[in-house]
């Protein structure tokens, strides 16, 4: 056995380099570690990696709104919330997403936690999302004075909201279960699913009342 001491400034700094690094990969660079004076073609590689992949993602979830072309045509001012709806849910799954992977840098959450996170983040984004959708629909009527336009695009951010932060605290926890970096694959999962299932919310619960809408 070794025996030593370790000086609260060496763990302090050591937490610090770790916390930077997850910071990195959660921005979508492989590898967690990049300075500008590497040279650019590491660097450039890099940021690519994730970076082409989200294009495949991004091109997943955009495919919904093709499915709902006509709708769209029909209601215009939908495309004006589709990414209203898409962004704050977003935003809600990340702060989520940054609670976990604070929690398991800690040793407060681990991967067999996921029922647990999963119920304590349920209470927050049905709350969040009724708030959110509260204050979205409240927007959309008074803009266009549709009762029904406000209660689709309400309910579609407070159901994604509720999605989002579920994914989002629990992501982390299931990559980490089956040995997968949750700092640098949980943004894009959260991505992909929050807008996919936004714009779907918002496009199947305009169909579903069309004559309503227009």
């Amino acid at each position: 056995n070794l025996l030593g001491i370790v000086r609260r400034r060496a763990v302090l700094e050591a937490l610090a380099e770790r916390a930077e690094a997850d910071h990195l990969k959660v921005a979508g660079i492989v590898g967690g570690d990049e300075l500008r004076s590497m040279p650019v073609g590491i660097r450039s590689r890099r940021r690519l990696a994730w970076l082409s992949i989200n294009i495949v993602l991004n091109i997943v979830a955009a495919s919904v709104i093709a499915l709902y072309e006509d709708t769209l045509s029909a209601v215009i001012a939908l495309a004006v919330f589709l990414p209203i709806v898409s962004d704050m849910s977003g935003c809600s799954g990340n702060q989520a997403v940054a609670v976990s992977m604070r929690e398991l840098t800690l040793g407060a959450a681990l991967p067999r936690d996921v029922v647990r996170v999963l119920r304590k983040e349920i209470v927050v984004g049905l709350i969040n999302g009724l708030a959110l959708g509260v204050l979205l629909g409240i927007a959309a009527w008074a803009w266009k004075g549709n009762i029904v336009l406000s209660l689709v695009v309400g309910l579609a951010l407070a159901l994604n909201t509720l999605l989002a932060v579920s994914i989002g605290g629990t992501v982390p926890l299931i990559l980490k279960r089956f040995k997968m970096d949750p700092a640098v694959a949980s943004g894009p999962i959260l991505t992909t699913v929050t807008d996919m299932c936004g714009f779907l919310l918002v496009l199947s619960f305009a169909s579903a009342v069309l004559p309503r809408l227009t």
